[in-house]
Order: structure tokens, then sequence, then C-alpha cells
């Protein structure tokens, strides 16, 4: 598998899929109301629901935070606080454009844990997202306890199918009949295609896409790829990840060490966090908790 850090499309691809909406999120209002806050200049929105220790969970490129609506539901049973934070231009968060930087959107989330009081917190990322989550823990290592990395990418490139999808997903002109036969190649399973499809039309946050693409090219690979400190890191993969090859995660393992936990996921693709909720929020959990009783 070719290894490219820094290919402007594949950066466009894997921001445009990263994750896409839980069909239950019409519900979601119930539970976890929107809140908003100010940082600087820009307004971002947030969604908690549950107590206890904090998971901060942000979402994948062009996307808002809905479709991990499952997923907090499932931290909170287990006795977390879940904090959907959506990025510029995804739900109600706005913010300039310009001059945007991975730092940048590290800053609005990092703006959102200080006044919201909640730091250190734990914060998981799916694709695009886990690069933010990275990024944060390298520039505010103080507010981060640990970080959790869903499908993460950056080195190894998405494999020939998985790209050719992507272009076909994202082609307004594609039929059902195609659009629904590339959903095969972000899911683990086949048979999950239809949830995930729908989904996806469900949340598509177009306006954060181009942000989140300008933040991505501004920055260096080793800004961002192995952050520096003391904080663990869980890399939770689906086995059969096309978007993000399982490779990734075994090449930043190598490069965090004892720091890192890797977990493959079987009959899980890119969509791991979609498909399989509860065993994402299961693996979270037993992370955190580990760490908890290695700190007593």
């Amino acid at each position: 598998m070719k290894s490219t850090p820094h290919l402007p499309a594949l950066l466009a691809a894997i921001v445009t899929l990263s994750g896409v909406l839980c069909a239950a999120s019409a519900a979601e209002g119930a539970e976890s109301d929107s809140h908003l806050v100010h940082v600087g200049n820009t307004t971002v929105e947030y969604f908690s629901v549950g107590k206890g220790e904090t998971v901060v969970l942000l979402p994948g490129g062009s996307l808002s935070v809905n479709y991990l609506a499952n997923l907090a539901r499932s931290l909170d049973a287990s006795g977390y606080r879940a904090v959907r934070i959506n990025p510029r231009g995804a739900g109600a968060s706005t913010g300039t454009a310009e001059g945007v930087t991975l730092h940048t959107l590290a800053d609005d989330v990092a703006g959102v844990i200080k006044q919201l009081d909640a730091g250190p917190v734990w914060v998981a990322g799916h694709a695009f997202g886990n690069r933010v989550a990275r990024m944060l823990a390298s520039d505010h290592p103080e507010l981060v306890k640990g970080v959790i990395l869903l499908a993460a990418g950056g080195k190894v490139e998405p494999t020939p199918d998985a790209q050719k999808a992507l272009a076909s997903i994202f082609d307004s002109r594609t039929s059902e009949a195609d659009y629904l036969d590339a959903m095969q190649y972000m899911v683990g399973d086949p048979a999950d295609k239809a949830l995930a499809g729908e989904a996806l039309r469900q949340s598509r946050a177009p306006n954060a896409g181009p942000i989140q693409r300008t933040a991505g090219m501004s920055a260096k690979l080793s800004d961002w790829w192995a952050p520096a400190g003391q904080a663990p890191f869980l890399i939770l993969q689906g086995a059969n990840d096309q978007a993000a090859p399982p490779q990734n995660g075994q090449m930043l393992k190598a490069d965090l060490g004892d720091r890192a936990t890797l977990v493959n996921i079987p009959s899980a693709g890119h969509l791991v966090v979609l498909t399989k909720p509860d065993v994402v929020s299961e693996e979270i959990v037993n992370f955190i908790r580990q760490h908890a009783n290695a700190g007593n």
C-alpha cells in the first residue's frame, strides 16, 4: 500500500466521507439539546448528554455530530457525559474559513471545553475528526486525559475501490443502484449499506467541507500524526476499513509505542461508529477504566 501523507485529492475524499449521520438522530433533541458558545469570533454548537467523566466526540469531515448520537447515548448509559461538538460550518456552528488551520479547529474545541469547565477530558474523533483530536492533544495537552481515534487515516491512502466509491457517493448524478453499490466499500458488512446510505443523505454539512479541506492542506503531517506527551491513545479501527486502511493504525501504534492501544473490530468498515456504536462504546469505556485504574 502506497504511503501518501500529502495528497490533495485523497484528503478531500477523506474529509468528504469521514462518517455518516445516524438515522435515529431525529429523536435526539429530547435527550441532548443544542447549546451555543462563543470562541473568539466563532460560534460553536455542542450537544451534551449524561453525567460523569466527559468524553468529547468530534465528527468526520463535511458532517455534523448527529450521526454520533447513538454512541453518545451508549456512553451515557455507561455513566459518562458525552459532548458532541459541531465544527465550523456544521449545524449551528459558524466561523470564517479564512486562514483556518488544524490548529484553529483544535482551538475551537479547546474553547468549548474551557467554557464548560470540563477539562481535562477524553476526546474521540472519527475520521477527519481524529486529526482535530490529535491536534488538540498537541496544542492543549492540559485539556486532554486521553485520545480515542476512530477510523484513523493520514498516511495510507484508500483502496482504489474506496476512492471510486467516494466519487460516486458524492456525485448528485449517481443512480440509486450505483449509490448503494458504492456504499458497500464504506461498511464492513454489505448488509449495512442501506442504513449507511440513508444516514449519509440525512446529515451532510457541505459548508464544513471547504473549511476542513483548507485546514487539512495547511497542516504538516508531523504536526498532528503522533503528538508528543503522556496522553494515552486508543486506536479503534474496522478490520475491513477501505477508506482509512488499518495499516494507518498499525503505523501509528508503532510510532506511539506503549502509549497506544490498538483494537481491530471484525466485520466493520470506515463507518464503524455508525454500524457498531455499542461495540465502539464498550471499547472506549474499557480503555477509560483501564487508565483510571492504572492511575489509582
